[in-house]
């Protein structure tokens, strides 16, 4: 089916992309396929939270580079990462509705979760959506949570899970292994000497939660190739490091 110019979007911050995120999203691209739309969503670079300056503030599950390559992966057509500002979270959400989402994406389609929101104090929510729906030309389709343990899935309680080394359990919610991404950092090159190549990861995001403490079995990915491994995160059980590694 040919492509309009016409899509179905959702809008969120996403952080994590769990299974709960993962049933919007499959919900706009069975929607676009079904109706020959663009599947679109609008999301952020970093956690709003960094620019509101919330108290605690979450560390990110899922940086900029990750949430790419998750969303394509699932057969989103366009991605849009915004630069979240105070201006932007200070906008009422029926002028980010008029002057951005209607004239850039025209919808016909909004899918919204139970806790997506936009705009000034959070206030572009389904409701809200649907009052301004018939005058600005589109639907509005709802997506139920995805509940675990009598719960919705959440990024804060895969966050908790990973600071307790469950990492088994916010696996199983997020719907793939949880993911670090950085650089290659130099070392003092004193892992040689154990007699099998090391190396240390200078995250790309300085954001991104670590998971505790401990050593876990890792799958590393380095320019397409793909080797099995062992990650430390904490002090160096061999050499001698006043650090955090």
């Amino acid at each position: 089916m040919k492509m309009s110019k016409k899509s179905v979007l959702t809008i969120g911050t996403f952080d994590g992309l769990h299974l709960g995120h993962q049933k919007v999203l499959k919900k706009v691209v069975e929607i676009a396929m079904a109706e020959g739309l663009q599947s679109v969503v609008i999301s952020y670079k970093d956690h709003p939270a960094f620019v509101l300056k919330t108290h605690p503030m979450p560390k990110m599950l899922c940086p900029a580079e990750i949430k790419l390559q998750e969303m394509k992966k699932m057969g989103i057509e366009r991605i849009e990462l915004l630069d979240f500002t105070l201006e932007l979270a200070k906008t009422p959400p029926l002028k980010f509705l008029k002057d951005y989402i209607i004239p850039q994406f025209q919808p016909e389609v909004i899918v919204m979760g139970y806790d997506s929101h936009f705009g000034h104090l959070r206030q572009g929510n389904y409701d809200f959506l649907c009052r301004h729906s018939e005058e600005l030309g589109y639907r509005v389709e709802y997506v139920e949570p995805l509940l675990f343990e009598g719960k919705p899935i959440s990024s804060s309680s895969i966050r908790n899970l990973l600071l307790s080394g469950k990492i088994e359990a916010a696996n199983n919610l997020l719907g793939r292994p949880y993911r670090l991404i950085g650089k290659v950092g130099h070392s003092n090159s004193k892992g040689r000497k154990l007699g099998f190549p090391t190396a240390n990861l200078n995250l790309l995001c300085p954001h991104q939660l670590i998971p505790k403490s401990g050593i876990y079995l890792s799958k590393v990915i380095w320019q397409e190739n793909v080797f099995f491994g062992l990650t430390n995160i904490g002090c160096s059980p061999t050499v001698k490091n006043t650090g955090v590694i």
